[in-house]
């Protein structure tokens, strides 16, 4: 069973079909030995695969979610696509991903990208089969190094040389979050990770998570309702690493149920304060300098 969350409420991306899974097992002459995957699971989510999947004494692998060559960085900048055209100016030669919340925000991003001279494509569920092919061959093979993308990109991808991942807009759980960053520097290599947060991606997640909750899905009411809580308590963890002043890899790794660093040296917030440090060092010595002067 690969992405295995999928069959947990508290995962990040539930789907009722996965339910299915043991009913169809349940109905084979003699039951086989089964396997669970996923990139990403919270401890919760384990034991729901493990219950759900009805798995007898399973071993649990769990491999750890700490990369230290992911450089991790949040941004609040008005102008959300100036960030973007920066970075990539500064960084000529780089391949990457630019995630979108929506299908329209990635014609947007891609089509002045374009008119700016950069070499990207796009990807989303609104293409034809031939079009996402073919973008996902110019990308692979480096003919159109940047991919804008909806989370609809990324199974089964498995590029080495992406350098950045930027998020044009706020993913709606930790989970997505950690795996969709996760796609770059798989080459070991150092890379690049940054979330560009605005206000106005809490409220587009939250149009998402009522609509799921209106969709004729044949669940229950009250599961849907349930369904939604996690939604939003998930939603309300992304949007505490999205504001938080302290170690951002810190953070995930406290998520993720793994110890963690007050300070890994290797993201925007701990810079941030290193930064800060030095100018009152800085501060401090030039008080001192003009006191003695008039001394």
């Amino acid at each position: 069973v690969d992405e295995a969350h999928c069959v947990s409420q508290w995962g990040q991306d539930f789907r009722p079909s996965y339910l299915k899974i043991p009913e169809f097992v349940r109905t084979l002459p003699i039951r086989p030995v089964i396997g669970a995957f996923t990139a990403t699971a919270t401890r919760e989510v384990r034991e729901d695969i493990i219950r759900m999947l009805e798995l007898s004494d399973p071993h649990v692998a769990v491999t750890g979610f700490d990369r230290k060559n992911l450089y991790f960085e949040v941004r609040h900048d008005k102008d959300k696509y100036r960030s973007i055209r920066d970075y990539l100016l500064a960084h000529p030669d780089s391949s990457g991903v630019i995630y979108c919340a929506t299908r329209k925000n990635v014609e947007e991003v891609c089509d002045r990208l374009l008119a700016d001279g950069f070499r990207a494509t796009r990807y989303h569920a609104g293409l034809s089969d031939e079009e996402r092919h073919a973008n996902q061959e110019a990308f692979t093979y480096d003919d159109a190094p940047i991919m804008v993308a909806t989370n609809a990109f990324g199974m089964g991808i498995d590029k080495s040389n992406v350098r950045f991942v930027l998020h044009y807009n706020m993913p709606k759980n930790m989970e997505s979050y950690y795996q969709e960053a996760g796609r770059a520097g798989r080459d070991g290599q150092p890379a690049r990770c940054t979330l560009l947060y605005s206000g106005t991606d809490v409220r587009t997640i939250r149009f998402f998570i009522d609509k799921e909750r209106e969709a004729d899905n044949g669940l229950p009411a009250d599961v849907k309702a349930e369904a939604a809580r996690k939604a939003e308590e998930r939603l309300k963890y992304m949007t505490f690493y999205s504001t938080t002043q302290h170690c951002l890899r810190g953070f995930l790794l406290q998520y993720f149920g793994e110890a963690a660093p007050k300070k890994c040296g290797n993201c925007s917030c701990c810079l941030a304060a290193e930064q800060e440090a030095q100018l009152q060092v800085e501060y401090a010595r030039c008080r001192a300098a003009q006191s003695a002067d008039r001394l």
